[in-house]
């Protein structure tokens, strides 16, 4: 049987929002009101003007209890792509955005692997893919931001000549430290945000004072740093921060520790503590990238499609990041050459959705998997989906700290005005 294909000008929204509702806050996105900042309407499109394409492709069977149906999957690649790239073949699909001379990074997400995490059918969709479109299988690197993303995997770390290549960024960890071995000395973004010379000028400011608990949480970045640079004074209080990374009620305990390290660290200085490097992989190994997110929330950025699940992912010293909700860090990271000239195609799965922050302890499921080369096109339609599955969970609307969705629009990564969305639903 022929997919059902729906395109119209003005997008349908997702299946379960009436139409009335999606152009109800469409009109609220192009007056700056849905997404925050002025000038939301005026986001870049793709080149040329065109509207951004994204294609959803929803399969009732694409799961088995909770895993990713392999045969339905590439069905729905199969639809997917010819959709999105026009061709009629899955094949020539694949060979119109990829090539014998291209070196393709594929960044997935481990983080709660098999529960929430992308999809073994997807990885081996994609890699089956390029291979059928000319790239090389050992010019395939498979990556997360660290070799110990994948203990809990199907995949095995492979940094060889043979075969597809997995590993991380790096072998070790570089969630709180400004720089390890895999990363790039010469490409990074310098920030303020969560470091030791920031909180000083917060402290004189009395911000604890008026301060919720992530905010004073995030703003101790730093604190997390040397932690895990082995500072004796600092390790004190690790036990007690890990705690308080998902005790989002306790804001007295977050206040103690930062009012008692205020004055703890004067005679500190960390290097590099602003600068977050870029990794080797995207930096210097890569010609394309594929994204394969998963759909999920984050108590401090609302939404976690897209641009988030690149902008964390291949950055040192990130934790910080959520000070602002991510809207900075996300936009300018997104934006660097390196990202935006490379990232070829998006792959969003969200069969399988994380409604609360604490990933796959609340879920949701649908039926479908988004494909378009718009991270922020693709991230609206993802909040959406998140905003209605979390409505009818009785949770609270997460639209107003989805920043990041807006900032990056703003930059000139992608389109965040529906009407600029192309948005194909095939059944």
């Amino acid at each position: 049987m022929n997919p059902v294909v729906q395109s119209t000008n003005i997008p349908k929204g997702i299946v379960m929002r009436s139409r009335r509702q999606f152009m109800k806050d469409a009109a609220a996105v192009a007056g700056a009101a849905v997404l925050a900042p002025a000038g939301l309407a005026q986001a870049s499109m793709q080149a040329g003007g065109r509207k951004s394409r994204v294609v959803s492709v929803a399969a009732d069977n694409v799961l088995k209890g909770e895993t990713y149906d392999p045969l339905v999957v590439h069905k729905m690649f199969d639809r997917g792509l010819k959709e999105l790239t026009g061709e009629k073949t899955l094949r020539n699909a694949w060979s119109s955005m990829f090539g014998p001379d291209d070196v393709v990074g594929v960044k997935i997400n481990c983080i709660a692997w098999p529960k929430v995490s992308s999809s073994q059918a997807s990885i081996d969709e994609v890699v089956a893919g390029l291979k059928s479109g000319g790239v090389r299988e050992n010019n395939v690197i498979i990556w997360d931001h660290a070799d110990g993303a994948f203990r809990r995997t199907a995949l095995k770390v492979n940094r060889s000549s043979q075969e597809v290549r997995v590993h991380g960024n790096s072998p070790a960890a570089a969630t709180l430290v400004p720089w390890v071995e895999g990363y790039d000395r010469k490409v990074y973004l310098d920030l303020e945000f969560g470091t030791l010379r920031k909180y000083r000028e917060l402290i004189g400011r009395n911000f604890t004072k008026d301060g919720t608990q992530r905010e004073i949480f995030n703003s101790l970045t730093w604190l997390w740093m040397l932690i895990a640079q082995g500072n004796e004074k600092a390790r004190k209080y690790e036990t007690e921060i890990r705690r308080l990374y998902t005790d989002y009620n306790d804001r007295e305990g977050i206040k103690k520790i930062a009012e008692e390290v205020a004055d703890m660290f004067n005679n500190v200085e960390i290097e590099d503590e602003s600068r977050s490097y870029f990794s080797n992989i995207v930096t210097q190994d890569i010609t394309k990238l594929i994204n394969i997110p998963v759909l999920k929330h984050n108590e401090d950025s609302g939404v976690t499609l897209c641009t988030k699940n690149i902008a964390l992912g291949v950055t040192t010293n990130k934790v910080r990041f959520h000070l602002d909700y991510c809207a900075r860090a996300i936009a300018e990271i997104m934006s660097f050459p390196c990202i935006k000239d490379k990232l070829a195609l998006n792959i969003g799965e969200a069969a399988k959705i994380s409604t609360v922050s604490v990933v796959g302890q609340k879920m949701a499921f649908d039926n479908r998997i988004f494909f378009s080369r718009d991270p922020v096109a693709m991230d609206l339609i993802g909040l959406d989906l998140l905003e209605e599955k979390r409505r009818e969970q009785g949770l609270e609307p997460i639209r107003d700290i989805s920043t990041h969705v807006a900032a990056c629009a703003k930059k000139g990564v992608g389109t965040g005005d529906p009407r600029q969305i192309d948005l194909r639903e095939i059944r």
